[in-house]
């Protein structure tokens, strides 16, 4: 694997200036979770799970279509509609390919930060929250209560922001992948427990 100063430098040519400046808001968040969740082996992988979260995102779509071939990228119909939901699951090709990746907890975590699942490992639930709440982000309705449930609890923080994203989703009347729909459903019932 990379280090650290060499993937940020790699981002910087690869990412707009916007998408690098939220990459380490990511991972600077990322870290401060993992801290308060685990251990130094964790903020580790946090760290360089939210660098490389977003790695394939700025692509054009044409580049993400090919890639995604390429690599072999299964891509499903609403992702071949919604072409930006693909850049998750190339991103994770992108990583072992171009930044030496090979730590699969890492790959996981970049994989499922957008659409989120069932059962998400620590790492996992920590790049998808560290996503939507990191420091740079403009304010908006519900940021700091997800900000709250961060810390105090993941399956809460996970319900929270699954739900918030829905009814963003919804909203703008683009369709939900399946994927989110199965996380929602299984926080749901982590929470009732």
């Amino acid at each position: 694997m990379l280090s650290v100063d060499h993937i940020k430098e790699k981002l910087q040519s690869a990412l707009s200036v916007e998408r690098y400046i939220h990459t380490i808001g990511v991972a600077e968040e990322a870290q401060k979770l993992a801290a308060n969740y685990g251990d130094e082996q964790l903020m580790k992988k946090a760290e360089i799970a939210g660098l490389l979260h977003d790695c394939a995102k700025d692509y054009p779509p044409d580049m993400k279509r090919r890639f995604c071939k390429e690599y072999h990228v299964p891509v499903d119909e609403i992702m071949k509609r919604q072409i930006d939901l693909v850049h998750p699951f190339l991103g994770v090709e992108v990583a072992r390919r171009e930044y030496d990746v090979s730590d699969e907890e890492i790959l996981e975590a970049i994989k499922w930060h957008t659409t989120g699942r069932a059962n998400m490992s620590i790492l996992e639930k920590i790049i998808f929250i560290a996503d939507y709440i990191e420091p740079n982000r403009e304010a908006f309705e519900g940021l700091e209560k997800a900000k709250e449930l961060a810390y105090a609890n993941l399956n809460h923080a996970m319900l929270y922001i699954l739900e918030s994203t829905v009814d963003y989703v919804k909203k703008r009347g683009r369709e939900l992948h399946p994927f989110s729909i199965e996380a929602l459903k299984y926080y749901k019932r982590m929470t009732e427990l």
